[in-house]
Formats: structure tokens, sequence, C-alpha cells
């Protein structure tokens, strides 16, 4: 049974915890745009987007990465947090920049992608707690507040990061929602190796959200990162770049988890 309209809209604030530029469009951008047609204003903070230290080299990884984009550093975050607000002001959502810089950017610690999509270092331990430290919420928020954290399917080391803090935030007794991470969940061995970690640790899938009514927005939102498509859906993917080729696929996913209607699917951890 689809999770109502007013279930979703009934806190009075909604922040989605966001660890990189194009997650929340990709991932829960059907809630954020319904929330927004409700009277609501989605709140995105944007986890792992900071610049990098300027007075730390690059490491090889990190060059690489952009020698194949073509850009320096400052011009990637620039690029991205413009994509961002496009995608943002379709959604109706309003961005929260954090402090805190993509794995690629904090020093030695990840140079490789097995590393990358590995266990997170212990260098990263203390992340997740300042990650909560650095949103903008106090103790009056607890019973008008919902937070949106990613599953970490695909393991992501920053996705992970991210999933810590919510879990950490539901056991302290806030209302949390995880969402599947897109692109990883358009891959069936990405869920197959995560969903039965999240079972294990007392997670379910508790939430169906229909959206339908917002998909036309939540597809706009994600044609609004140019420089992402050709690497999500052309070759992550393998579908193609072009708005028919990322509709009929976000659709043919939507409509799994929907039965049959665009959804989207959010998890809860149970007790």
């Amino acid at each position: 049974m689809p999770t109502s309209i007013d279930t979703l809209v009934a806190p009075q604030r909604h922040i989605f915890l966001s660890p990189h530029y194009d997650d929340i469009a990709l991932s829960a951008g059907g809630a954020a745009a319904l929330l927004s047609a409700n009277g609501r204003t989605p709140e995105i903070a944007l986890i792992f987007g900071d610049h990098p230290d300027p007075k730390m080299l690059l490491t090889q990884f990190a060059a690489d990465m952009h020698r194949e984009w073509g850009l320096s550093a400052e011009a990637v975050i620039a690029s991205r947090r413009q994509e961002e607000s496009v995608a943002s002001l379709t959604l109706g959502s309003c961005d929260r920049y954090l402090p805190f810089r993509d794995a690629i950017y904090r020093g030695d610690q990840y140079t490789s992608d097995p590393e990358l999509f590995g266990t997170p270092k212990s260098g990263d331990d203390a992340i997740p707690a300042q990650i909560r430290d650095a949103l903008p919420i106090s103790d009056s928020d607890r019973n008008r507040l919902r937070v949106y954290a990613p599953l970490a399917v695909g393991h992501h080391v920053d996705h992970q990061l991210a999933f810590k803090t919510g879990v950490d935030m539901a056991a302290d007794g806030w209302e949390v929602w995880f969402y599947e991470d897109l692109p990883y969940s358009l891959k069936p061995e990405h869920r197959h190796a995560r969903h039965p970690e999240l079972r294990a640790l007392g997670f379910a899938p508790n939430v169906i959200i229909d959206v339908s009514a917002a998909w036309p927005k939540k597809i706009d939102a994600i044609m609004a990162y140019p420089s992402q498509l050709p690497t999500i859906f052309g070759q992550y993917v393998g579908v193609g770049s072009s708005r028919e080729a990322i509709d009929e696929a976000m659709t043919t996913y939507a409509c799994m988890v929907g039965n049959g209607v665009r959804s989207e699917e959010y998890w809860t951890l149970n007790g």
C-alpha cells in the first residue's frame, strides 16, 4: 500500500542528506518535488561538495579524474554547483552546503576504485558525527523534522558515511527515512549485495511513495546535470544519455518498486 501524501508532508521540515551533487534528484527527486508542491521546502544538505584544500596536492587518482573530465578542481566544483542550483530550482528545494570534501580530496586515503567503494578509512571515523553537528538543526526540531539518508547501495565510502549519520540520528530518536541510492540501485547485483546487509541491521522498505505526479520534474532535475549524464547513464547504466533513455531506465526501476506505479522506496530502521 503506497504511503499517503499526508504522511509524506506531515513534518514541517525535511532535510535530505546528499553525499554528492546529483544524489537527491536521482534518488529522491520525486519526494522532494511532491513536498514542494504541497507547501514544504525540502532542504538538501550537500555534504561532500566543498573545494579541495589548495595547500594539498591532488593524488594521482584525483588528478587522473580531473584530466578525464577536462576540468580543474575549481572548475569542477563551480560547474557542479551551477548544475545543483538548476536542479534545486526545478524541484523547489534549497541547498545547504556543508564543509566536507569528496573522498578523492581527503588526502591519500582513497587512491583507487576498490578503495573508493570499500570500507571507509579510519581517518574518516569522526565524519558522521561532524556531519550531524554541521546540519542546521537543533533539539527544537526533533518533533517537526524528517531526515532522509542514503542506504549506501553500491558501497561508495561517502554514501556509507552519510548512511552512518542517518543511522546514528535514528538511534538517537530522530525520524529518518533511508532512500535507495541511484544509479547504483539500478543494477540488481548492487541491490542483492546491499539489501541483505540492511535487513540484518533491522532495516525494511516500509515506505512507498507514488511519485507519478512529480515524475516530469524528477526527470527535469536529473537532466540539470549534463556533465554527469554520459558517465552515469551512458557508461555506468549503459542506456545512453538522452532524456528518453534516462526516463525509460528510471521508469523501469520506479515501476518495479511501486508494483507498476512510478514510485520511490524508502527504508526505515525497525525498533
